[in-house]
This record gives structure tokens, sequence and C-alpha cells, in this order.
């Protein structure tokens, strides 16, 4: 009998310190942000600031946690809207070549494979569980967009061809352009100019890779803003006649747009034989460039819909 109480008393303190344990866990963990049904916790925007400044190359000190704390927020915001929206429409990934593809250029800048990057990860107290399910419903969203707005998307066809033609007449070499960029939302305000002014300090003293990861809200700023090799004939004559001042590790200034702000970073170029390219092929990457920005137009007009019908309360 003796034996029992004792026992009894064992499982009761255990119980108790639980129950303490769990507590104190939930006063650390709390709530920062509500948006509509889902929640933004304090570990998941401590998680945030952390992964950010982390993939910027940057130190973890009070300072550049406070510089980066609302933009955290608001990316965790877009990523809770999106999340709802993928998930309310039952969208999902035929596969997961997208995924991992963009992890797998990820994990070699430091030189690595997924699994590398996953202890890289836990050994800088990062949640790389989270930066998967952002990843994974960031490629969701842009298929909802895609199957929401793809009969939406016209583009002048026969305009195409004499553009295309035109050019081919009048250009023996074909220009290709290896570009950077950061994409920030225009507010119209003095927030812009501001968040510019933060922005060209952050380029001058952290280079624009480090910039790209902390301040902008395009999908291609886990990449450090990389968004690849550019056929010149598939940019916009503003765009173009910007680059066209610009060398090689030069960077633009900030290009206004109808709800966007961009700054590119020229970080090669070259020139290809026009015989060496297929006009096909050549017709083909015009149209999807073309594609590709009226899409991420929609893509943010529907964002920013759906942003402002949401209830979204800072705590």
């Amino acid at each position: 009998m003796k034996i029992k109480k004792e026992l009894l008393k064992i499982i009761f303190l255990i119980i108790f310190i639980n129950i303490k344990t769990n507590a104190l866990a939930l006063t650390k963990n709390k709530i920062v942000a509500s948006v509509d049904n889902q929640i933004v916790s304090s570990y998941e925007l401590k998680n945030k600031v952390k992964t950010i400044l982390f993939l910027a190359n940057q130190s973890i000190n009070q300072e550049n946690v406070d510089l980066i704390k609302q933009k955290a927020l608001q990316k965790l915001i877009d990523y809770k809207l999106k999340k709802d929206q993928v998930v309310k429409f039952g969208i999902q990934l035929p596969n997961s070549f997208q995924v991992n593809s963009h992890l797998n250029k990820m994990s070699s800048k430091y030189e690595t494979d997924i699994a590398g990057m996953k202890r890289i990860f836990q050994t800088n107290g990062l949640d790389f569980e989270i930066y998967l399910d952002e990843t994974r419903t960031e490629f969701s969203w842009q298929k909802l967009i895609y199957e929401k707005y793809q009969n939406k998307i016209f583009l002048n066809e026969k305009e195409i061809e004499i553009e295309l033609n035109n050019f081919l007449e009048s250009q023996r070499d074909l220009l290709e352009y290896k570009l950077g960029e950061i994409e920030l939302p225009l507010k119209n305000s003095l927030e812009d100019k501001n968040t510019l002014t933060k922005i060209n300090n952050e380029i001058n003293k952290f280079g624009f890779t480090n910039a790209a990861i902390k301040y902008s809200v395009s999908s291609s700023s886990s990449n450090g803003g990389d968004i690849g090799w550019i056929n010149s004939k598939s940019l916009s004559e503003e765009i173009l006649s910007e680059i066209n001042n610009m060398k090689v590790g030069d960077v633009s200034q900030p290009i206004i747009q109808t709800n966007r702000i961009i700054i590119l970073k020229l970080l090669d170029q070259k020139k290809i034989d026009i015989n060496e390219v297929s006009l096909s092929k050549l017709r083909e990457q015009i149209v999807k460039s073309k594609k590709n920005q009226l899409l991420n137009l929609y893509s943010n007009n529907h964002l920013s819909k759906i942003k402002n019908n949401a209830l979204i309360e800072i705590k």
C-alpha cells in the first residue's frame, strides 16, 4: 500500500510538472496576428525572422531583427492567405519537381544537398518543415493563379509575329541578360521612399542578393532575386531601356509599374548567334515571358483582393 501511495505521488508530480511546462510554453508562444480563422504565432514570426536573416547571411542581432520584423510578419500573413486559398480549392502539385528543384538550387549555394540543408537549418535553430511548407504553398498558389486566370490571358499573336520578324531582320545577334530582381508592392506613399532608402543602404552594405532575400516580395527572393537568363526581346521597352544603360554588376533605378516597384541587377549578359536560335524557340520564350508578366499581375491583384476582404488583426 505504501508503495502504491509513493507511486501515485510520483505520477501526480509528473502531471503537475507537465502542466506547468505546457503553460510556460504557451506564454512564450503567443498569438501575434490572426488571419481569418488562422493564427500567426510568435514562434512562427521568430523563425521567419531568423530564416530571412540566415538566408541573407546576416547576423541575428536586435538591430536586424527590428529592421526585418514587420516584413517577416507581412510575409507570414501572405503565406496564411495563400495557404487558405490552396486548401479551399484543393490545389495539389502533380509532383514535387518544382519544390525539389528549388531546394536543390538553394542547397547548392551551401555546397550540399537537401538532406544537408535540413541539417544546416537544424544547426542554426531554424524550422525546415515550415520553410518546406511555405515553398510548397507558393508553388501551389502559382498553380491556383494559373488555373484561375489562364483563360484571361490574351496575347496578340499577329503582333508577336511581326515584332519577332522585324527583330530578326534588323539584328544579327541576339542578346540575353541574366537578371536579379527585387520586387516591392507600390503603396504610393512616403513609405515607398523610406523602403527604397533602406534597400539602397542594404545593397551598398551587404549586396543585392541579401537585399532581395530580405525585402523582395517575389517568389525569386528565396533565390536571392535570381530570375535566370532572359531574352532581350521578351522584356518590356521600359525595362530594356533601363538595362541598355547598365553594365554587368550595375543595379537599376527603381522601375515603377502599375502596382509594384522593381529593382534589377544585371548579373551577366551574352550574345547568341541568331543562326543558333530557332525562330519557334525564340517565339516561345517571348510568349512565356509575357504570360508570366500577366500571371504575376493577376497574382498580386488576387492576393490584394483577398487581403482586403480578410479579417486581419495584429496583436
